[in-house]
C-alpha cells in the first residue's frame, strides 16, 4: 500500500473519483471480456464512484494496489500503469456520469476504448487519454461551474 495514501484521512463517505494513471511505454492489455487493447504511452483518467460499504476509502484502497484478481476494467490497466494522482469529491449524489461528460468535452482528452468502465451505462466510456498530464485546474473549474453546491475537489498526488 502506498504511504501517501495511508497517511490520508479519506472518508468512508460515498463519492466520485478520478484515477489519473501514467503509462510510460505502449502496452497491449487484455481488458477482461472487452478484449485486448493497445494503450499508448501517456496519461489515462478513469472515472468511478464509491457508493457501497467502505465508501471512498474502501474503493480507493482497492485501486491504490494492483488487484490480484481483477474485478473492474480499470483493474487490468492499473496493473500496467502507475498511479499519478486521485481526484475525489465526497457526495451523496452519483456524479460519475457527470464527470465523464465533463471530461469528454475537455480539449486534449480522447476515448481510448469504447465502453471502458461504462458497460452498465449509456456513457461512451469512463476512461480518457491524454498525451500530457490532464489539466486538473480546468476540470476543477468545470466542476465548480456545473455543480456549485458540491464539496470542493480533493487531490492526492502520487508522483
Amino acid at each position: 500500500m502506498n504511504d501517501n495514501f495511508e497517511r490520508l484521512l479519506i472518508s468512508s463517505a460515498p463519492g466520485t473519483y478520478a484515477l489519473v494513471l501514467a503509462l510510460k511505454s505502449p502496452q497491449a492489455v487484455q481488458i477482461g471480456r472487452l478484449g485486448i487493447y493497445y494503450f499508448a504511452a501517456g496519461y489515462y483518467v478513469y472515472i468511478g464512484s464509491a457508493r457501497g460499504a467502505g465508501g471512498l476509502a474502501g474503493r480507493l484502497r482497492h485501486h491504490v494496489g494492483a488487484a490480484a484478481r481483477p474485478h473492474w476494467h480499470i483493474d487490468y490497466l492499473r496493473r500496467q500503469a502507475a498511479l499519478h494522482a486521485i481526484w475525489l469529491v465526497e457526495t451523496d449524489t452519483n456524479r460519475e456520469h457527470d464527470w465523464a461528460r465533463l471530461l469528454l468535452d475537455m480539449p486534449g482528452l480522447s476515448l481510448p476504448v469504447s465502453k471502458f468502465g461504462a458497460s452498465d451505462c449509456s456513457c461512451p466510456a469512463h476512461l480518457f487519454y491524454s498525451e500530457h498530464p490532464p489539466a486538473r485546474p480546468d476540470f476543477q473549474n468545470r466542476l465548480s461551474r456545473e455543480f456549485p453546491f458540491d464539496r470542493p475537489l480533493q487531490v492526492v498526488r502520487f508522483a
